[in-house]
């Protein structure tokens, strides 16, 4: 008897398998509830048919509520939120587990996808019931089973009549991972161009065509505007059926005719690209500076934060406090570097440096030499003074970007550092703050109750998640090659020109980061706490908010 004889043999002596579509239920625990008693069963249903409808249209954000504890402070998210179909809870994926445990609520709505949760399975589990209603709720059907059109879904008033002509359907294919195409020693526009499209708060404003089409463009010319060209850019990524590369000539040209700088062929570094394309997406916006009120526009709200700087003389004491605002943080890796040769107990030179060292010394306090400082004082009367300096943030925006400054130059010749500086997935900005500061000055005297921060808890303010790792190769400042590693909910991207590969988490900690970006994890009121801070009147000035 030959094999395929012996293989035919078995597989017909093989136990006929139930098909997966005729499955019952989901999972066990789900067969629990359903086949306890027809009370249960119809108050499952109905609460996750309730709950489809809700979810029916995407939210930009999700906000997280405890019926059962008014008290307990509710979040708003970026993340998905999971509706409990046992209660009206709505929690957090922290949240869910503890819920959980602690009501015996194990069934929950993932909010994007509309998918049932098992707490128990510890997994999302299909059931022919609800994927059924699940489907419907997303596409409705006539009652002869025939998919409705479209415009007979919804009640035809005035806004339909205008919303569906002018609307296009998503494809299946749109918002998949994209790359950018090298147009020429622009690899340092598409590391920048791939962290605005990966920021979500972004990524709403543009998609939502907020500044999508020059009808709406404040200077009322899109051909000059460069938040239109990346408008342009955010829809053929985001909402066209392609997979091929992104050619962003549109931003290009716009970016070139806004800085001269910019213009050629050659390398440009993409820090000082993010910080132009900013001051150009900002002047977009039509903003008319005002002395006494910050700028509301949406670059300003997401990248804009506030440095304090506090001159203490050592002579006459007196105090100086100036505030700037800022887009990005830059670390001086070169004095780390020369403190670690310094100190003999260090190890070798290549042992990497640590983000949160970085920042300690950064809004330490140091003492200048006498030609840094001229004291304005009665006393002094504008001689030069010894002093020290001391710089913490007083505003935290909801993106913070950190760049390293790898590039010393000696003797006119630019080197670049290439010591490695660990980062972390999770940031807590709130003891690099004015308050924790202020707090820590205060608690020598007075003990205070310490902030409660965890990472793992989306209530802990100040905590910030990894978004972008901007990496440079090469050895020269004018050269080399950039690309990035993007997060796309909890998964990493490799975005190499028009090249996308999946990064694990690993890949990612183990680059040599020049740019990084972190996103504030929630934009509820407990992060306003740790951001903003208090004016010499009391008032307290909010960092994060608004519409």
């Amino acid at each position: 008897m030959d094999k395929n004889t012996q293989v035919a043999k078995a597989i017909q002596a093989a136990p006929l398998l139930k098909p997966v579509r005729d499955v019952e239920f989901g999972c066990e625990h789900l067969q629990e509830f359903m086949s306890a008693t027809p009370d249960v069963a119809e108050k499952l249903t109905n609460a996750y048919t309730n709950l489809q409808g809700m979810l029916a249209k995407p939210l930009e954000v999700q906000t997280t509520k405890d019926p059962k504890d008014p008290k307990k402070e509710a979040v708003t998210m970026l993340r998905p939120t999971y509706s409990c179909l046992q209660c009206n809870t709505v929690s957090s994926m922290e949240d869910r587990e503890l819920h959980g445990h602690e009501k015996r609520h194990r069934l929950s709505i993932e909010s994007r996808s509309g998918c049932l949760y098992c707490g128990m399975c510890d997994d999302f589990v299909y059931d022919p019931t609800f994927e059924k209603i699940r489907i419907e709720q997303s596409h409705p059907t006539t009652s002869n089973g025939r998919k409705r059109k479209i415009s007979a879904t919804y009640s035809q008033g005035d806004e339909d009549k205008f919303i569906f002509p002018n609307s296009n359907l998503l494809s299946c294919l749109a918002g998949a991972p994209r790359g950018m195409i090298n147009l020429g020693q622009t690899c340092y526009m598409s590391v920048i161009l791939q962290a605005m499209m990966h920021n979500p708060l972004m990524r709403n404003f543009f998609m939502s065509e907020r500044h999508g089409n020059p009808k709406k463009c404040p200077l009322m010319n899109g051909e000059d505007c460069t938040a239109c060209a990346m408008a342009t850019s955010f829809i053929d990524i985001l909402a066209t059926e392609k997979i091929e590369g992104h050619g962003p000539t549109e931003l290009l040209h716009k970016s070139w005719l806004k800085n001269s700088t910019l213009a050629g062929h050659h390398q440009q570094d993409a820090h000082e690209y993010f910080q132009s394309l900013l001051d150009q997406l900002h002047n977009s916006c039509g903003c008319v500076a005002q002395v006494y009120k910050p700028c509301e526009c949406l670059y300003h709200r997401t990248f804009y934060g506030k440095l304090r700087s506090t001159m203490t003389c050592l002579s006459c004491k007196n105090v100086t406090v100036s505030e700037d605002p800022i887009v990005d943080l830059s670390l001086d890796i070169r004095q780390q570097i020369r403190r670690r040769k310094v100190d003999a107990k260090a190890s070798t030179a290549e042992t990497p440096l640590e983000l949160s060292t970085c920042l300690k010394s950064f809004t330490s306090p140091e003492k200048l030499g006498v030609d840094a400082y001229t004291c304005k004082s009665d006393q002094c009367e504008n001689t030069p003074q010894r002093t020290k300096k001391h710089m913490t943030i007083k505003k935290l925006p909801p993106t913070v970007c950190i760049q390293f400054k790898r590039y010393e130059h000696n003797k006119g010749n630019p080197q670049k550092l290439n010591t490695k500086v660990n980062f972390p997935l999770q940031l807590d900005m709130s003891p690099y703050t004015s308050r924790a500061h202020r707090k820590k000055k205060t608690s020598e005297h007075q003990p205070l109750s310490p902030l409660p921060v965890s990472p793992l808890n989306p209530r802990s303010p100040g905590w910030y998640d990894l978004s972008t790792v901007v990496v440079h190769e090469g050895a020269e400042v004018t050269g080399g090659h950039y690309y990035c590693f993007c997060r796309r909910d909890d998964q990493w991207f490799k975005f190499d020109d028009h090249r996308v590969t999946l990064a694990t988490e690993a890949q990612v900690l183990d680059a040599n980061a020049y740019l990084l970006f972190y996103i504030i994890r929630h934009l509820g009121s407990a992060a306003e706490k740790i951001a903003a801070t208090e004016r010499p009147n009391g008032v307290a000035e909010k960092v994060i908010g608004g519409n």
